[in-house]
């Protein structure tokens, strides 16, 4: 009875360590603090992208500027597009989660117009990122299916 009572108490401990812990996620062996720069892709139109991130742990942010590729085309999507904001994003599981917010205001070419775009990376090494995007403008609308590469 006694070692009924031992070993019910051992797996008891052992089963308290283990729910009392949870597992993390690794964060990348590189940082992705720096300066980046790349194009994104949606129906609204082609945009290019600098961003300035700096990473603590699995937690990163910094600032955004996101400019038309073709911002004399006339159209609305390429005024929309000439932003300046921030970054917002976290990598877990092996993919960044970002959130790029472009307010209303400032002095951007169309201050009455604010857009957010929630990126998700799968693609990441020390020198690329590279992933899909959705969001919406408050001017434009939603914006679907967008991809984006960025370099260091």
């Amino acid at each position: 009875m006694k070692t009924l009572t031992a070993c019910f108490a051992a797996g008891l401990i052992v089963a308290l360590v283990a729910c009392g812990s949870s597992p993390t996620s690794p964060t990348p062996a590189f940082s992705l603090s720096g300066n980046w720069t790349g194009t994104g892709s949606d129906a609204q139109g082609d945009v290019k992208f600098k961003w300035a991130l700096t990473q603590n742990g699995s937690a990163v942010a910094g600032t955004a500027i996101m400019d038309s590729a073709t911002p004399d085309d006339g159209s609305c999507g390429s005024c929309h597009k000439q932003k300046t904001g921030t970054v917002i994003g976290t990598l877990s599981g092996g993919s960044l989660t970002m959130t790029l917010d472009f307010p209303k205001g400032g002095t951007d070419i169309t201050p009455l117009c604010g857009l957010t775009l929630v990126a998700t990376v799968s693609d990441i090494s020390a020198a690329r990122l590279a992933g899909s995007y959705t969001g919406t403008t408050t001017c434009e609308g939603p914006i679907a299916d967008g991809k984006l590469t960025v370099a260091k």
